[in-house]
C-alpha cells in the first residue's frame, strides 16, 4: 500500500481503532465493544509507559468532545460559575505528576472463583507523566462555598440505551490536595482514547476516579449518586471468604490502590551457577515503595532486590534482582513489595465480588539445567 492509500484508509478509521491497529502486535485486546486493551506484562519495562502501549479502558464507545467547541463548565456550590476553554486552562500555572494509573479491575481474571467483567490479567496498568493544571487552581477561580465537601465529575461519553451514565464524585479534600486536570501525557497532547482534551488525574487512587473527557466539575455538599457510586466500585468493610457477596451498604467506595509488584523480565531457562537478571515494577496507593523482595522457596526466605532510583509520589519503582541458580529443575521465583506505609504485598489477594485490586504475590517459573 502506498502512502496516499494508507493515509486515506487511516482517515476513515476511528481514532480509537487506529490506536489499536498501530499496536495490534503488542496490545492484548480484551473485547471489541467497547475497546479494552491491556499491555503485555513483558513490555511494561520502562519507567514511563509509552502512550501507544498504555492500556485502554472503555465502558462503551465514547462520544469524543469537539475540540473546537469544548468547554469546561464549573458550577454547583461556587460563587462564580465558569466556562473555560482549553486556552483558558493553559493560562493557569502548570502542574505535573508522574504516577501510576491502574484499572480497579486489573487482575480480575486471576481471582477464584471466576468473576464477571473485563478479564484483565496483569497489564491494565501504566506509569506516565501527566501535565496540566491543579484542580485547586481551577476551583479557586470559581470560589468554592464552604458547604461543598465533594467534587462531582462529568464526562462527555454518553452510555447506550438505558445504561446508567458514568457519573462519579471524589472527596473535595482529595481533589484540592493533589488532583490535576491533565491535557498532556508523557510530553505529548493527551490522546483521545485517554480522555482528550482533559482528564482527571487522582494520584494513588484506582482508575475509576480518573474521569476521561471531562466537561463539567461541580462542588457539592453530598457525594454523587447512581450505579457507579452506590453499587459499583465499592470495597467490603469486612472482607469475607471467596464467593461471599456483600450488599452495597456493607461496602465503602474504593479509593487507594493496594501495594503490588510484578515480574516483567525473567528467562525461561537458566544454567546452574550462571547469574541471570530478574526485573519488574512495584507501586502502591501509598506515596512510595520502600522495598521489593524475591523468594525462591515459596516465601520461606527473602532477598532484597535493587530498587531503581527514579521515583515520584505515587509513581512505580522499577527493580532488578541478580539471581544465581543453585540446583537443576524447575525453580519458582516470587516477588513481593512493601510500601512507605509499612504494608506488604500479601500471598493471597483479598477476594471481593467485583474482582478489584488483585495484588497477590507474583511468581514465574524458570527451568534450570546443568
Amino acid at each position: 500500500m502506498d502512502r496516499r492509500a494508507f493515509l486515506a484508509l487511516a482517515a476513515a478509521v476511528p481514532l480509537a481503532a487506529r490506536t489499536l491497529l498501530a499496536a495490534e502486535r503488542r496490545m492484548l485486546q480484551m473485547n471489541g465493544y467497547p475497546l479494552n486493551a491491556e499491555t503485555p506484562l513483558e513490555l511494561l519495562t520502562d519507567y514511563l509507559t509509552p502512550n501507544d502501549l498504555f492500556f485502554v479502558r472503555s465502558h462503551w464507545i465514547p462520544r469524543m468532545p469537539d475540540m473546537r467547541t469544548w468547554r469546561l463548565a464549573v458550577g454547583g456550590d461556587v460563587n462564580h460559575p465558569l466556562s473555560l476553554t482549553l486556552a483558558d486552562l493553559r493560562k493557569l500555572p502548570r502542574a505535573e505528576a508522574t504516577c501510576v494509573l491502574q484499572c480497579a479491575g486489573n487482575g480480575r481474571a486471576l481471582h477464584t472463583p471466576i468473576l464477571p467483567g473485563v478479564q484483565w490479567r496483569y497489564g491494565a496498568v501504566g506509569n506516565a507523566q501527566w501535565r496540566g493544571v491543579r484542580v485547586a487552581d481551577v476551583l479557586a477561580r470559581a470560589g468554592v462555598k464552604s458547604s461543598a465537601k465533594h467534587l462531582h465529575l462529568f464526562g462527555s461519553d454518553d452510555p447506550p440505551g438505558k445504561v446508567p451514565p458514568f457519573h462519579r464524585s471524589i472527596e473535595l479534600s482529595k481533589a484540592m490536595d493533589d488532583c490535576i486536570l491533565a491535557f498532556e501525557m508523557n510530553g505529548e497532547p493527551l490522546p483521545s482514547g485517554h480522555g482528550a482534551p482533559v482528564r482527571l488525574i487522582v494520584p494513588g487512587w484506582a482508575g475509576d476516579h480518573w474521569m476521561k473527557w471531562v466537561v463539567r466539575l461541580e462542588p457539592q455538599a453530598a457525594p454523587q449518586t447512581g450505579f457507579y457510586m452506590d453499587t459499583a466500585y465499592r470495597w467490603p468493610i469486612k472482607p469475607g471468604e471467596p464467593g461471599v457477596v456483600f450488599k452495597p451498604e456493607e461496602m465503602n467506595p474504593l479509593t487507594a490502590m493496594a501495594v503490588k509488584s510484578n515480574i516483567t523480565t525473567a528467562p525461561a531457562r537458566a544454567k546452574i551457577g550462571k547469574p541471570v537478571e530478574i526485573r519488574g515494577f512495584a507501586f502502591s496507593g501509598a506515596p512510595d515503595i520502600t522495598g521489593v523482595e524475591i523468594s525462591e522457596n515459596d516465601g520461606k526466605t527473602w532477598a532484597h532486590a535493587q530498587v531503581d532510583g527514579r521515583h515520584a509520589p505515587h509513581a512505580w519503582r522499577l527493580w532488578s534482582f541478580r539471581w544465581t541458580p543453585r540446583r537443576a529443575g524447575m525453580a519458582t521465583l516470587t516477588a513481593r513489595a512493601t510500601d512507605s506505609s509499612g504494608a506488604t504485598q500479601p500471598r493471597e489477594a483479598v477476594w471481593n465480588q467485583s474482582g478489584y485490586l488483585f495484588n497477590a504475590w507474583h511468581s514465574v517459573n524458570v527451568e534450570v539445567t546443568s
